[in-house]
């Protein structure tokens, strides 16, 4: 997954976003529609849209940090433009990483960034995903959990 940008609200305008995004858009939703196509999928609470920043992976965040800024600054009145579009009351810049077996997991974030997200007006989320073993063992509690649910 490595680095997206969301930019999302209850009301957000959706079609402006998409006209004033600087890349194609990995994903588009609007509130009250299916989240996905799977019968009884949730529907949406919220508008949105989301932008791929970085392709790098869960292991590389020093990449995606570079990824990223770059993406901010090449892009960013397109960016500061769809921060402001009516409705937007969220906008994201989401790290996928591994989480890591250690007891204290702490990465840290250049300050080149820090000030490329504030120039754009964007907040900074860091997500960690299980890989190799937790992951097949979260596979194998989702499966289980499915299977007991009413």
């Amino acid at each position: 997954m490595g680095c997206i940008l969301s930019f999302n609200g209850p009301d957000a305008d959706v079609a402006q976003l998409l006209a004033l995004s600087p890349v194609e858009p990995i994903n588009v939703w609007r509130r009250g529609e299916p989240l996905s196509s799977r019968p009884n999928s949730r529907l949406a609470r919220t508008s949105g849209v989301v932008l791929q920043i970085s392709d790098a992976e869960f292991e590389e965040l020093e990449l995606q940090q570079a990824d990223a800024i770059r993406f901010l600054n090449d892009h960013d009145q397109a960016l500061q433009a769809m921060r402001t579009v009516k409705g937007v009351e969220v906008a994201c810049v989401d790290f996928g990483i591994a989480m890591r077996s250690v007891i204290v997991q702490s990465d840290r974030f250049p300050a080149e960034l820090i000030a490329a997200l504030a120039k754009v007006g964007c907040t900074m989320e860091l997500t960690q995903y299980p890989t190799g073993p937790k992951a097949r063992n979260l596979r194998r509690y989702r499966k289980a959990f499915r299977a007991s649910a009413p």
